[in-house]
């Protein structure tokens, strides 16, 4: 197996490139996530009640 690196001008290329993937002909690696807006990200992950009983928890912790 040979591993390209490409870059793609237009976006028809990248559905052909999901379609030869879907037909098994190539693997797409799958998009790193980067740190940028995190916080929008996981916003709404955790319920703000049990946000603060984590916050309380650590702090309990950290005392300790």
């Amino acid at each position: 197996m040979e591993t390209l690196k490409i870059n793609i001008i237009n976006q028809d290329a990248l559905a052909i490139l999901i379609g030869m993937e879907q037909a098994g002909l190539i693997i797409l690696p799958k998009k790193e996530v980067k740190n940028k807006n995190l916080s929008r990200q996981l916003r709404g992950a955790i319920s703000s009640s049990r946000a603060k009983e984590m916050i309380e928890t650590i702090e309990k912790e950290r005392a300790e």
